[in-house]
């Protein structure tokens, strides 16, 4: 699963090191970081840690990017609160974008996940503020602008949920006219719900009606993930979003439909399958949570946490496939499971399709429907 002491070259260009011995299991007590070269001089990084152990996380992150000279873009952090309620207070004081999230198991204490996107070699990195708090980036190269904003909720955690879930879609929108983006040039969002079970389809309305508002149908429907955690908050939702602004016809945007599952659009779900930008020199893909639905649209397995997990991977494979990618383009990911005995059948599937498992981080939590046992996201980079 871990790779060897030594970074090396995968085909997907994607360099991966792991500072630990390669053990099989995901769980271990040193950060991975993969690297993709976006050019001579820049690159993306993505700094992972998951383990269950009392180690300084918020530093160990933050040590890594000093090595990579890198400035963190985006954040997850899955933990228990009130465990580690003062590394959270120091995540955010360290001025990094950064989402907290309930990760607590009954049982099991020090269980956690953190996963970092960091990038390295770019200039003019502009930081974004929302209500007096960094909330995220802004930067650019020759082909686009790009803009990340990280934990996003609304003020008032004591209005109607839906009146929180449109604060969070209207904050989005002005503090990227701040950075003249227009929403619809949105390609990637994560929404974490609290009690997701509760309100999703509420939920849903929302963002349908918003997503009407702001033309997005017309254009592109971005890649999203929705899983149901809390936070320190209070707030029934906190956002996060991935924007890109080409600047010329360089850089090719599009939807990815799925080989294996129908549009989420037909179930009134207002995200795609995934995300391609397209380069001069390479791709990114962009899947959204995906999980073990049918082509139906309903739940398949909905008993067996392995056979689902194995659908899904079987799914998100599919979806590399179409863009002539696998495994080996892994870059990052997050796999969300119901609780830490369903581990050792993910860890199974990892080695049964030889996926590089120390570039995901694991989370448990709750997912959008309550016979859903497992969903995980995925970024893929591919040199041209």
């Amino acid at each position: 699963m871990g790779c060897g002491h030594s970074p090396h070259w995968i085909s997907a260009n994607i360099q991966s090191k792991t500072m630990n011995t390669g053990a099989a299991s995901i769980i271990s007590h040193k950060p991975h970081v993969s690297t993709f070269r976006l050019s001579q001089h820049a690159s993306l990084n993505c700094i992972t840690i998951n383990d269950e152990a009392d180690i300084p996380a918020d530093s160990m992150i933050r040590n890594e990017a000093e090595k990579l000279q890198a400035v963190i873009l985006n954040q997850f952090v899955f933990a228990d609160r009130g465990r580690y309620a003062a590394s959270f207070k120091k995540l955010a004081s360290a001025g990094a974008p950064v989402t907290c999230l309930d990760n607590a198991v009954s049982g099991r204490k020090g269980l956690f996940a953190i996963q970092a996107i960091a990038l390295a070699g770019m200039q003019n990195i502009e930081t974004v503020k929302v209500a007096g708090r960094k909330a995220g980036v802004v930067y650019e190269d020759d082909y686009a602008r790009y803009c990340f904003l990280s934990n996003i909720f609304a003020q008032n955690v004591k209005m109607s949920r839906a009146a929180q879930a449109r604060a969070v879609f209207e904050t989005f929108e002005k503090a990227m006219a701040q950075h003249a983006f227009d929403f619809t040039e949105t390609v990637r969002t994560w929404f974490f719900n609290d009690h997701i079970l509760d309100w999703y389809g509420e939920f849903n309305e929302v963002r349908t009606s918003f997503f009407s508002k702001t033309g997005i149908f017309e254009k592109q429907v971005p890649a999203s993930t929705g899983i149901g955690a809390g936070n320190p908050y209070g707030a029934a939702l906190t956002g996060d979003l991935f924007a890109v602004q080409p600047k010329d016809g360089r850089l090719k945007i599009r939807m990815v439909p799925s080989p294996m599952q129908e549009s989420a659009l037909n179930y009134k779900s207002s995200f795609s399958r995934a995300m391609e930008l397209e380069y001069p020199a390479h791709r990114r893909l962009l899947i959204s949570g995906t999980a073990s639905i049918g082509a139906d649209g309903r739940t398949a397995f909905p008993d067996d946490v392995a056979a689902q997990i194995d659908l899904t991977m079987r799914v998100a494979e599919a979806l590399l496939k179409s863009r002539r990618m696998n495994w080996r383009h892994l870059f990052r990911g997050i796999a969300y499971l119901n609780h830490p005995d369903s581990l050792k059948h993910f860890e199974a599937c990892c080695r049964k399709y030889k996926i590089p498992g120390s570039s995901l981080a694991v989370a448990f939590t709750e997912r959008c429907r309550g016979d859903l046992l497992f969903e995980i996201e995925l970024d893929g980079f591919m040199k041209l």
